[in-house]
């Protein structure tokens, strides 16, 4: 899967800010939400221009940032890796920032992109997209669409919600990480893990918050301070596609992103 060559001189000529991949193999954790929250408050909170990436065959950030995903059948992500549209062409504008649309054809990503070099396919895709931010949803498999987005991204955050289920996911995506690191992308950081679902009176919650300290410690990073309560408020905004810092301001989870993309900003 991993190309053991000279890296093109292109791909060290990064203009973005930084690349940002959301991920775990679990589903359910949060990723699309998370991309999501910080699409919207890194661009009206801090004047930030940023891409957001659709690489889920399912395509939820597609949808919940309010994009017709049949207007996008002839220029998206995959259209875009199989240089059937140029980059400009398939980037569509949110409210908040803009969005290059997923495609249910990403689901065929692993035998159809089978030639040496493969996983460089995203990073030179968009190495001329002129932003401060991109922000890359994943898919949760650990699959080649994954090697793609840790291939092109500077950073990881790793959202995890209070499960030991999740911290199984989390042990997977260490492994992948690590090859990723020796085979591709030797700057690859992890930013952190960010708890996801949380409540301090559930007991299981501080169990497993225990074993992600321990875990952090095992991957050389940390779990981010803040943390974010659930609120059905989320589901309602991505239910009627609209922004979720619009749609209660008040809400925990618009509350707590706020704090993470403070802390999170802090360190970029």
């Amino acid at each position: 899967m991993f190309y053991n060559g000279i890296i093109p001189q292109f791909f060290m000529e990064v203009k973005i800010l930084e690349i940002i991949s959301v991920n775990i193999t679990k589903g359910g954790c949060g990723k699309t939400t998370t991309v999501q929250m910080l699409g919207e408050i890194l661009s009206r909170e801090y004047g930030k221009k940023v891409l957001c990436i659709d690489t889920d065959p399912q395509c939820n950030l597609t949808t919940v940032s309010g994009v017709n995903l049949m207007e996008c059948q002839e220029h998206n992500l995959y259209t875009l890796l199989k240089e059937e549209s140029t980059l400009d062409e398939c980037i569509v504008k949110s409210k908040y920032y803009d969005i290059i649309a997923g495609s249910l054809l990403l689901a065929y990503a692993d035998t159809e992109f089978n030639h040496l070099g493969r996983e460089y396919l995203l990073k030179e895709r968009i190495e001329k997209a002129n932003y401060d931010v991109i922000l890359i949803d994943t898919p949760p498999s650990l699959g080649l669409l994954n090697i793609m987005s840790l291939t092109a991204s500077t950073k990881i955050i790793i959202p995890t919600e209070c499960s030991y289920l999740a911290m199984i996911g989390l042990e997977q995506l260490s492994n992948t990480i690590e090859s990723v690191r020796k085979h591709s992308n030797k700057e690859l950081e992890i930013a952190g893990i960010l708890l996801i679902k949380y409540s301090s009176r559930a007991n299981i919650n501080n169990a497993v918050l225990s074993g992600l300290e321990k875990m952090s410690v095992k991957l050389n990073t940390k779990v981010f301070d803040s943390k974010i309560r659930e609120t059905v408020k989320v589901k309602e905004a991505q239910s009627q596609q609209e922004p979720i810092i619009e749609w209660d301001a008040s809400c925990s989870a618009v509350k707590d992103y706020l704090e993470f993309a403070k802390e999170l900003t802090s360190n970029l």
